[in-house]
């Protein structure tokens, strides 16, 4: 088995790299924080075959030291860089310009370790597969074997089977589970595929069942979890048959809360107030703001309606694994966020690449990639809005003011500072006379919900 040294400040997203680089080569990694551990690690293994690092962190040049390191002792080692190669180290690394992208640094280890990239059912893989323990918390069975992960010394892990083939088991047993600190179980790895779309096939069903029998409250509460599950799996795996159908049961499920909840002051209060995460919250709270402001202006075709669900659903999936970069939303905020340059890259491009992203879906209505690339105000989906907005379509428009008014909403709700005029600021910053038939729309939807 091979090794390969990950080097990520960024723990969550250095577990999500380093989980499916082993479960794609089969090879064992090691996860770093520092550049002198990875130092350290290649003076005392030299075989390491593959080391995958940022450009840079907090400013200091990495590259420049580790590919120093392996050309002085020549090494056979390679590198992955997440960001920019300098050109002396060209030969022996491959460049990933977004440090998010799981599918990318795969597809570059599996080349560089000789793992043919278009056989991933073929490809080397451990026999045991983890899967995130929150998963299991709208299952009360499984389709296969489940095990946890013990140390049984200082290079071996033995697994334990703790649920059996066909058990059922309460929410409280997994949260017990969460409780010691485990944070995956595991599976065979031959049951990867079946598991992805039981779980899939569970999670539609409970939603289907919470919209027609289950209160607001309880439906939120599965649609969130749902949604976290969903945005990780469709980054882990991309957009295949069971990821497409819970993506779609999701959407489904959140048009449905809106045309079943007339109030929707009602239904964005439940939504803020509930136990669930930042992008979740965002996400649907944006569908509801949009589709009253749709319903205000006479717009009442589904179609255009499930655009905005779409976008509120995919427009931030770059932060799944960095949640608090979506809350960003101007470039003086930005520019003040003091983040290292690759993840300042993350947020200036997070519209453009969310726009590319979401035409790999089937399923999403044509044109939703156009309001999700200009959902920030600019045009060709980089960076913020510092122009006029008279060339942004239609709905866009109208998805930009739902944005900018759940954010500040959120903001509002999270800080406890004094709310910001958030009217009077969009009309101040997008005089367009069609902008400002959309930000009139958002008026007054709020004054008639004041009147109620």
């Amino acid at each position: 088995m091979g090794q390969i040294v990950v080097l990520e400040p960024h723990k969550d997203l250095s577990d999500l790299i380093s989980i499916n680089l082993n479960t794609y080569t089969g090879s064992e990694v090691i996860p770093r924080t520092l550049p002198a551990e990875v130092i350290s690690i290649l003076s005392i293994l030299p075989d390491i075959e593959l080391v995958v690092c940022r450009e840079k962190i907090d400013g200091e040049n990495i590259i420049n030291q580790i590919a120093k390191y392996i050309k002085t002792h020549q090494l056979e080692t390679q590198i992955i860089v997440l960001g920019e190669v300098p050109g002396f180290a060209s030969e022996i690394c491959v460049g990933i310009k977004n440090p998010h992208d799981i599918e990318k640094i795969v597809d570059a280890a599996c080349k560089i370790l000789g793992v043919n990239p278009d056989q991933v059912n073929r490809k080397i893989r451990p026999d045991f597969i983890p899967i995130p323990i929150d998963y299991f918390f709208n299952l009360e069975t499984t389709c296969c074997d489940v095990y946890i992960k013990i140390k049984k010394s200082a290079d071996e892990n033995q697994f334990v089977k703790r649920i059996h083939n066909g058990d059922t088991f309460s929410r409280q047993a997994i949260k017990r589970y969460l409780e010691q600190g485990l944070k995956f179980f595991y599976i065979q790895k031959e049951y990867q595929d079946n598991f992805t779309n039981f779980l899939s096939d569970k999670l539609v069903a409970k939603l289907e069942d919470a919209i027609e029998n289950e209160g607001i409250n309880e439906q939120i509460e599965i649609i969130s979890e749902s949604f976290d599950i969903a945005i990780k799996e469709i980054l882990n795996l991309g957009f295949t048959p069971a990821t497409i159908q819970l993506t779609d049961g999701i959407i489904s499920s959140m048009i449905k809360t809106i045309e079943n909840t007339p109030e929707m002051s009602n239904l964005l209060h439940k939504v803020i107030n509930s136990k669930s995460s930042y992008l979740y919250q965002h996400s649907h709270m944006v569908s509801i703001v949009a589709s009253e402001c749709l319903n205000y202006l006479g717009i009442k075709k589904k179609e255009q309606h499930e655009i905005m669900a779409y976008a509120a659903f995919f427009c931030d999936t770059s932060f799944v694994e960095l949640p608090e970069l979506a809350k960003i939303t101007s470039y003086e905020q930005l520019e003040n966020s003091k983040l290292n340059e690759q993840d300042w890259d993350l947020v200036f491009n997070h519209a453009l690449e969310a726009s590319v992203f979401i035409t790999k879906n089937p399923s999403a209505p044509e044109g939703t990639d156009i309001v999700i690339k200009h959902h920030h105000g600019a045009s060709n989906g980089k960076g913020f809005s510092v122009t006029n907005s008279a060339d942004i379509p239609g709905l866009a428009k109208i998805f930009i003011v739902a944005c900018e008014f759940v954010k500040e909403h959120l903001r509002y709700k999270e800080t406890g500072a004094e709310p910001s005029p958030i009217i009077s600021d969009l009309y101040s910053r997008y005089p367009d006379p069609e902008m400002v038939k959309a930000i009139k729309a958002l008026e007054n939807t709020l004054k008639k919900r004041k009147k109620k």
